[in-house]
């Protein structure tokens, strides 16, 4: 019995070195993540968040629905499930929104960034450092 105790102690007291050894290249802390920055583990972490969320958003959505038609237009069925429906949409929004805020966030970040300050596109809309006012001294407008 001894022996399985020291045994039992040695191997508990060896396991976080065994599962949580990594090599780094570098002396002092190692990043376990991988990702070098924040914006970029927020992200993939509300990448990861949407695909998750996706099934379910769609699962709810088909969930409420079956509902609507089980309710056979009952009106105190129904006001049982608007509220329902409400939270699935708010909870849609919240999912989905998340990831594109992110996005949009980061690609703003990205152009202040790399000083790119021209936000027309070729081909005109707006007024911008490569198209004029419209002369409206003619009576042309645009």
């Amino acid at each position: 019995m001894k022996l399985f105790r020291v045994s039992t102690f040695f191997l508990i007291a060896a396991t976080p070195s065994f599962a949580f050894a990594a090599t780094c290249d570098t002396k002092g802390l190692c990043n376990p993540l991988g990702y070098n920055d924040l914006p970029t583990f927020l992200s993939r972490l509300l990448g990861i968040a949407a695909e998750i969320g996706f099934p379910i958003i769609v699962l709810s959505v088909v969930f409420v629905g079956f509902k609507y038609i089980a309710a056979q237009g009952k009106p105190e069925e129904l006001k049982k499930i608007h509220p329902l429906f409400l939270w699935v949409v708010i909870g849609a929004l919240i999912v989905l929104g998340a990831q594109a805020l992110s996005l949009g966030i980061k690609a703003t970040v990205d152009q202040l960034q790399s000083g790119d300050t021209n936000t027309t596109t070729s081909g005109g809309g707006g007024w911008g450092p490569t198209s004029n006012p419209p002369d409206t001294t003619t009576g042309g407008g645009w």
